[in-house]
């Protein structure tokens, strides 16, 4: 069951109403935390961005689950790991420029800097059959899911399931880009972190979620709404509806039907809370959804010209006049494929790049586009 509930405004008392409403339809808070639950809530917390900037879960949504979860009797952990650097000075930053730092001290929940990791069997994984997590999250009794609703510059979309992909501590996600470059094989290996992490109740914070070229570079979406489950596939399910998002072009989507974790049809998610799905999808009409396999919907030769062809036509990271040169993007590509000289914008070698898009993703100046041809454009009315 996936329950969509109205609030119009992050506004404290009216985001707990509605949170607790979402709880409330799935049976309770009672159901999932008792006195002296180990609670683990994870948030999306990308980078350091402020909350008005709707790249990360806003601090009223996990006040606000922290807080039912702290009456209910559970002791509350906040738990996440950024991309890039990944130790105690990052997470303090972090913690206090999301906003989530005087969140969870109004809630009186602890913030997590613990770094270590644990090693957990996952025997539902298609690639991933054991694999290292941050250690608070493998060790709470029960972990909570606070996503947010944006578009993804790689994924397409990052809702429910693709939040547990800051499971992985810091840098260690670089090593799966580098050796899952395809989408495919990426998606089933987010959908494989997730199953390891399996949180028994997801949230997807879209009061105001991203658009266009998210998750950190995009514009804020006004929608009103926040929508939550214990089944994080349905959840997204219903997410990807709203958004007007077609599943066989968003990857995590399209593997997750085809491994029979989601649904293919939004009719077989049962739905609950006051907003219909007609009323709901209305708040995110001119939502944009920017897909980024319109390169593969071309077909090109195996030959020298075709394969040519096909490089000419692949999307690609571009880095604008805001570049200060800082070499974050250097620092953090998965297949080192940018070099940064002083005083000059990064440059990317095309040839080394697996458009994972984590140099968009991750650049505090929002200085990186991801650039496509007009015959890419030309392919997304295919």
């Amino acid at each position: 069951m996936v329950i969509l509930e109205n609030c119009a405004s992050y506004d404290h008392d009216a985001v707990k109403a509605a949170v607790k409403a979402i709880f409330d339809a799935s049976g309770g808070i009672e159901k999932l935390v008792t006195p002296g639950t180990k609670v683990a809530l994870k948030p999306n917390l990308v980078a350091k961005r402020k909350p008005e900037e709707a790249a990360t879960t806003h601090p009223a949504i996990l006040r606000a689950v922290a807080e039912l979860c702290a009456e209910a009797g559970g002791v509350v952990t906040v738990c996440e790991s950024p991309g890039g650097v990944y130790d105690k000075a990052v997470l303090k930053g972090l913690y206090k420029g999301t906003g989530i730092e005087e969140a969870a001290q109004a809630a009186g929940a602890e913030l997590n800097f613990d770094l270590s990791v644990t090693k957990v069997d996952n025997p539902e994984a298609m690639y991933q059959k054991t694999l290292e997590i941050l250690a608070p999250l493998a060790e709470a009794d029960v972990v909570i899911n606070l996503a947010k609703l944006k578009t993804h510059g790689m994924m397409v979309y990052t809702g429910a399931v693709k939040n547990l992909f800051g499971a992985i501590p810091g840098i260690g996600k670089a090593e799966y880009h580098f050796k899952m470059p395809d989408y495919a094989s990426f998606a089933n290996t987010v959908i494989d972190i997730f199953l390891a992490v399996k949180p028994a109740f997801s949230i997807i914070d879209s009061v105001v979620g991203m658009h266009k070229d998210g998750p950190t570079a995009g514009e804020p979406f006004e929608a009103g709404l926040l929508l939550g489950g214990d089944n994080a596939f349905e959840v997204d399910r219903v997410a990807l509806d709203l958004i007007s998002a077609r599943t066989e072009r968003v990857p995590m989507a399209k593997e997750a039907i085809s491994r029979g974790l989601m649904p293919a049809d939004i009719d077989a998610v049962e739905l609950a809370g006051d907003l219909s799905l007609t009323d709901a999808r209305k708040r995110l009409t001119g939502f944009v959804v920017k897909y980024n396999d319109d390169f593969s919907r071309l077909h090109f030769s195996d030959g020298f010209l075709g394969k040519l062809m096909s490089k000419m036509v692949k999307p690609k990271p571009v880095f604008t006049k805001k570049c200060r040169s800082c070499g974050e993007c250097a620092r953090l590509c998965p297949v080192k494929a940018i070099t940064v000289e002083k005083g000059k914008r990064a440059k990317a070698d095309l040839d080394k790049c697996i458009r994972c898009y984590c140099c968009q993703e991750l650049c505090r100046f929002k200085a990186v586009k991801i650039k496509k041809t007009p015959i890419t454009k030309l392919a997304q009315k295919l």
